[in-house]
């Protein structure tokens, strides 16, 4: 081979040099092919050809140029470089190591070598060897800024968003032509996680300038936005992403939160703006059905208790239009709020066949959720099939089988190990008590005495409020009974929940309770995290099935002997009912002027009905309507919240069907405070009980202002609370074990003036300090209270 040949190859590389820095591929190689013609032993132009090759995806020729190469040159360390990009593209991963680590070892200081063994450790998830090959390669040449930006998504990976922030930074600074919108969206995304929200939204701008039509780009510059407090300008942001990127789910569920926020912000969402809430919820469902925060998103949204007042039908239109558009197992998610409407507003029979198509669609796919949806799915049915049947074994059967879910969740929790037990050390008891519900709240009414009387046995009683609640007079009343009042100070829900564990267990609580049991999720999380050595649940609600190391409290008459097997919880009684009360004050009326006022005679007998919607039912109105027929100088008052119409319609119904004027059926409204409420029972006669969901403060205020009381009992706890006062107080009349007794009662006490007026006598006396019975003592109850926790503290601290 002569000089000129040598030099004219050399001349050709030069050229093919120069074709590919322009990005000319293919002519790069037509001249890196013409270097060869004149020199074959070219070392360079095999390995820039092989490399060409392998970034145009032809890899038969690219791996026939390395081996060219190598058969030349075995020491050469760029020609096992790109020999290991081709296998690494070949997915033969150990094969390119080798090649990689060949590469190095022929040349240490060979960056780019180092840089592609990282890449390659990084897809092994091999994620501490590949950040220690791209530090390496940088060590050698800092300048790479593609190097950088690798690591710098390793960083990510890992969770080192700092350090990730640091390296995408350098690579912007060597190299400012790489910064796209794509990358400034995920170093905004990054600075977001940071809480730098200022810097997010700079990036956010920095990707929208680059390409004004990147949806993703705007989307979340409007989180950021809102994130900033700037909520009008993010909501602008998310609908222009919107416009762009109709298609996109995310987007639709952002914006719907967003118009959400705004709406709580303004304490205004009306009608046309709910509705679009609605809809964007809707869409995002549409496109994407396993998004699960939109599910529950729409869930709370148009659940009964809805904070905008939206009219009935509007809410019940939205929970069908979701529940037509949900598929597979979501359609679990999307009858819940057709439920909860239903349930609350007083369409039993709906609400009721909507329970039993769940409960039928659970045993194929209940097993398809996922854990957050089996939590909601758990306390929402668990809540409502008290209200809908009284059926011991369906009820306890789909109660374990939800529970048993429910726990798969509970056990994912990022909650440190169970307390381990306090040394007896004082001579009282440390109780702790959790609820949100400190205030004129039926558990604040049924609790606030016997906490008193529990702090003057010289307990300790620490109160956890685990949601916001509103303060009023009753909650001073907590705060001064109680050693400590604990509120958390972050309004986030995990981190709360975290707080409240931790502050037991620095409080060193003896006793832990529970008040609200299903009706409050979150206390059962707290509560199945063991932050003391006992852990109980009492008063709010029928037992949570949450643990067998859990206690429920109830009394012999709503948890009989016998039925223990049935629970999860062990299950221990007090003495005498599961409830005690020192009174209720009420304002002064007069019963006749009141009594006039509603239409009602002095020679009639009025019937009071004081049950919200959720606790009516066909069969409940047919009773109390059947006992106004037999008893035709009656009338019948019910008070309570639930959707008017429906109610309105249940009594018209029954009526219609008995043949009984529709007038004798009073609908009063609610009043604006218990005392106002309270003079409703100086105007009543009688109490009709509710069934299968008894009454619980209501008949306690009733019992108080001595009406006599006709109550079903049923199978299970929450319907065998009536029952449980009457036998406190020693009152056998107005027991009914089925509707026809429930009827003769009714009827029995309406005509019977004398029968009334025992019971009253009796009610009376009940109150009188030498007589006074169980119910009305809570200092009693405060007193077996305590010797109960006390013997579950000596049984704890024997047993570990």
């Amino acid at each position: 081979m002569s000089v000129s040949d040598l030099e004219k190859s050399g001349v050709w590389l030069q050229r093919g040099h120069q074709l590919r820095a322009k990005g000319q591929w293919s002519e790069a190689i037509a001249l890196y092919q013409e270097a060869l013609n004149f020199n074959p032993d070219a070392v360079e132009a095999y390995c820039q050809l092989g490399d060409l090759y392998w970034r145009q995806g032809q890899l038969t020729e690219a791996i026939a140029h390395c081996q060219g190469a190598l058969k030349l040159a075995p020491q050469s360390a760029e020609a096992y470089k790109t020999l290991g990009n081709i296998l690494q593209s070949q997915q033969k991963w150990a094969a390119a190591e080798r090649a990689y680590q060949q590469a190095v070892l022929i040349l240490p200081e060979f960056a780019a070598a180092h840089a592609n063994l990282g890449s390659l450790y990084y897809h092994w998830g091999e994620s501490e060897r590949a950040v220690a090959c791209y530090q390496k390669a940088l060590s050698l040449e800092p300048s790479q800024a593609g190097i950088h930006w690798n690591l710098g998504r390793l960083y990510q990976d890992l969770g080192r968003f700092e350090e990730a922030l640091e390296s995408w930074q350098d690579a912007l600074r060597l190299e400012p032509s790489m910064g796209n919108a794509e990358r400034h969206l995920t170093i905004g995304n990054t600075l977001l996680t940071q809480a730098r929200v200022e810097e997010a939204i700079h990036h956010y701008q920095q990707a929208i300038a680059l390409e004004p039509n990147f949806s993703q780009a705007h989307s979340n510059l409007g989180n950021a936005l809102i994130h900033q407090g700037a909520l009008d300008r993010g909501i602008a942001a998310l609908k222009t992403a919107q416009s762009l990127s109709p298609q996109l789910a995310g987007i639709h569920y952002n914006l719907g939160q967003a118009l959400l926020q705004q709406g709580h912000q303004h304490k205004n969402l009306s009608g046309s703006a709910w509705q679009e809430v609605v809809d964007c919820f809707l869409q995002a469902i549409g496109l994407d059905p396993n998004l699960i925060s939109a599910h529950h998103a729409l869930f709370y949204l148009i659940r009964s208790r809805d904070p905008f007042g939206i009219d009935f039908d509007s809410l019940r239109q939205a929970a069908e239009d979701y529940l037509s558009l949900a598929q597979g197992p979501t359609r679990l998610l999307a009858a819940l709020p057709h439920l909860s409407l239903c349930l609350h507003g007083g369409y039993s029979d709906l609400a009721l066949e909507t329970f039993l198509t769940l409960e039928t669609q659970i045993q194929s796919d209940l097993d398809r959720l996922d854990l957050d949806s089996i939590a909601l799915l758990y306390s929402r049915l668990m809540f409502s099939q008290p209200h809908l049947r009284d059926d011991a074994r369906a009820n306890l059967t789909l109660a374990k089988r939800l529970a048993s879910k429910n726990q798969a969740r509970l056990n994912q929790q990022p909650i440190s190990s169970p307390h381990p037990p306090h040394p007896p050390t004082l001579p009282h008891l440390k109780i702790g008590f959790l609820s949100p519900h400190f205030r004129r709240h039926s558990i604040g009414w049924c609790s606030a005495d016997i906490l008193r009387e529990l702090s003057a046995l010289s307990a300790e009683i620490y109160l956890y409020v685990t949601q916001y609640q509103g303060t009023d007079d009753k909650t001073q009343e907590f705060k001064n009974l109680a050693t400590q009042f604990y509120q958390p100070q972050s309004a986030n829900y995990e981190t709360a929940k975290l707080e409240i564990i931790e502050k037991i267990r620095q409080d060193q609580i003896d006793i832990l309770i529970d008040l609200d049991s299903v009706t409050c999720y979150e206390q059962l999380e707290i509560l199945y995290g063991q932050p003391a050595p006992i852990c109980l649940s009492w008063l709010g609600f029928d037992a949570p099935f949450l643990s067998s190391a859990h206690y429920f409290l109830g009394d012999r008459h709503t948890h009989p002997p016998g039925i223990e097997a049935d629970y999860i919880e062990q299950l221990i009684r007090m003495p005498d009912s599961f409830v005690a009360v020192s009174g209720f004050k009420r304002q002064s009326v007069e019963r006749e002027v009141v009594r006039l006022s509603l239409g009602i005679s002095w020679k009639q007998i009025a019937y009071l009905c004081v049950a919200p919607g959720k606790k009516l039912n066909r069969e409940l109105v047919l009773a109390q309507i059947t006992i106004l027929k037999q008893v035709p100088n009656s009338v019948l008052i019910h008070k309570g919240e639930g959707e008017r119409s429906a109610i309105l319609e249940l009594y018209q119904q029954a009526c219609a069907e008995l043949g009984v004027a529709s007038s004798r059926v009073i609908l009063i409204s609610r009043s604006k405070t218990e005392e106002q409420h309270r003079t409703i029972y100086e105007c009543a006669d009688i109490l009709l009980d509710s069934y299968p969901y008894n009454g619980g403060t209501h008949t306690l205020e009733a019992l108080w202002f001595n009406l006599p009381l006709v109550t079903r009992v049923g199978e299970l706890c929450l319907a065998r609370m009536g029952y449980s006062f009457l036998n406190t107080l020693g009152i056998e009349s107005g027991i009914a074990w089925s509707w026809n007794e429930y009827i003769q009662w009714g009827v029995r006490l309406g005509q019977e003036l004398k029968v009334r007026q025992d019971i009253r006598h009796q009610l009376i006396r009940s109150k009188q300090p030498k007589h006074l019975s169980p119910l009305w003592n809570p200092a009693k109850f405060a007193q077996d209270m305590y010797e109960i926790f006390e013997a579950l503290k000596k049984q704890q601290v024997r047993i570990h």
